[in-house]
């Protein structure tokens, strides 16, 4: 198959185009970085430009975005999150492409970035959790979700993805394993492996009867050493607990992308 993935030289999209081809798949990079200095970029506000890159394209993966709130005013940051998804899905829609990959964000539940805190009632999050964000770049995420949902309503197969925060072992074992747990709070010691991560899109791509899915992508642990309960006693002692979890299970429930891709998570960083 040939896949079209948008923010190709990033983080998450050079993993996804690793594994993709790794599975024996024709990959197009989509990127402001070029592939090669004989490789064109591709700007994605740039509506042409996209669908010129789109062509001969069988699916996409759409991970190209502003990937926080920091050092970007908020119209921009909505700007940019809102127009490349809709120009990669517009242009995707005109050339008979039917089957679409989004990177979301666990951000999108709001806690993240908050000005303030937000307080968190129940735990574990999943996919019916209420969205309660105060922040622009948790919105960018819900309008890039709800512009998928337009487009599956046509008749294409989309689903996004809300990644918690992507990781690599050495980098959980830095910011949340020896990081003070305060300190990850909001983010509910949440992560999800980069390799995790890609997989999740490469599993996005096959054929299922509902054309459209959010699905939480999340590590099975915190990250931590200490137990999930400890932790929620001491820093969200008012935060209700809904479930038994047990040792250091994470507190964001997966489930449904196992039911939906076929996708559970293995941490590594404890290897």
């Amino acid at each position: 198959m040939r896949i079209w993935v948008s923010g190709a030289r990033g983080k998450l999209g050079s993993e996804v185009c690793r594994q993709l081809v790794a599975a024996g798949h024709e990959v197009v990079e989509a990127d402001l970085v070029p592939p090669s200095p004989a490789a064109g970029l591709v700007d994605l506000l740039d509506r042409e430009a996209v669908a010129r890159s789109l062509r001969g394209a069988e699916a996409i993966v759409h991970c190209a975005a502003i990937p926080s709130p920091q050092n970007i005013e908020p119209a921009e940051l909505l700007h940019i999150n809102a127009i490349t998804t809709f120009n990669a899905l517009e242009e995707a829609w005109k050339q008979g492409i039917r089957t679409a990959v989004l990177a979301s964000s666990g951000s999108i539940y709001g806690t993240a970035w908050s000005p303030e805190e937000l307080a968190v009632p129940t735990v574990p999050i999943d996919e019916d959790t209420a969205l309660r964000y105060v922040d622009p770049y948790a919105l960018s995420k819900d309008v890039l979700e709800r512009t998928g949902g337009m487009y599956a309503r046509r008749g294409m197969q989309v689903t996004a993805l809300r990644f918690h925060w992507i990781l690599t072992p050495t980098e959980v074992r830095r910011y949340i394993t020896e990081a003070p747990p305060e300190d990850n709070r909001r983010n509910l010691w949440g992560y999800v492996d980069l390799d995790e991560a890609a997989r999740a899109c490469v599993l996005s791509l096959n054929p299922r009867p509902a054309p459209y899915a959010a699905l939480l992508i999340a590590a099975e642990d915190t990250g931590m050493l200490q137990p999930t309960t400890d932790l929620l006693a001491q820093y969200l002692p008012d935060t209700e607990l809904l479930a038994d979890l047990t040792g250091t299970t994470s507190l964001y429930d997966c489930r449904r992308a196992a039911d939906v891709i076929g996708w559970t998570h293995h941490s590594r960083w404890r290897d």
